[in-house]
């Protein structure tokens, strides 16, 4: 017969020395296979985060602040564009018309633009009246420790107008730099 023990370990903040006891042992007959359940990693080995996790969002946005910090090496979610226009039918027209570039430490992200909303996700309190927000998305595996450059350019492919009394385009009609320290 075979002698198997049954061994559970937490996770715990503080580092304890594992016990010495081992819990009951039961006795499986020799054609019993036990598969592996866990593996146990040294306690100085960090855990991994699971892939359910949720990345940190991050809404690039110059009237929010041009300085930016994130966990470095972690799943990042970043919002870019953020411009607003007044009324759904305008911000329908400028999806057609107005592409929105990011750059982070020179390369180019593709992103994917989102659909005109009311509401910017992560949205710092400036906010304006009947607005829709146009954005995009890109999902990063993280940023290395370090300093970070980011870049988002706006270019309308035609003349637009915003609803609020001005028209901007064609062209690129604005530029932001962000710093983004990850740590």
């Amino acid at each position: 017969m075979v002698l198997v023990s049954t061994m559970f370990l937490a996770a715990c903040a503080t580092q304890s020395p594992p016990p010495t006891a081992f819990p009951t042992s039961t006795l499986l007959p020799p054609s019993s296979t036990v598969e592996p359940t866990a593996t146990i990693l040294p306690t100085n080995t960090p855990i991994p985060p699971t892939a359910t996790a949720e990345p940190q969002p991050l809404l690039l946005r110059g009237s929010c602040g041009r300085d930016y910090v994130v966990r470095a090496d972690e799943p990042l979610r970043m919002y870019y564009g953020g411009w607003a226009v007044k009324g759904k039918d305008t911000a329908k027209e400028w999806a057609t018309a107005l592409t929105i570039d990011l750059t982070m430490d020179g390369e180019p992200l593709a992103g994917k633009q989102q659909a005109p909303a009311p509401d910017l996700p992560y949205n710092c309190p400036k906010d304006y009246e009947d607005s829709y927000w146009l954005y995009y998305i890109v999902d990063l595996a993280g940023l290395p420790a370090g300093e970070h450059r980011g870049e988002v350019t706006f270019r309308a492919l035609r003349a637009l107008p915003d609803g609020y009394g001005d028209t901007y385009g064609p062209g690129t009609i604005a530029k932001q730099r962000f710093n983004i320290t990850a740590q």
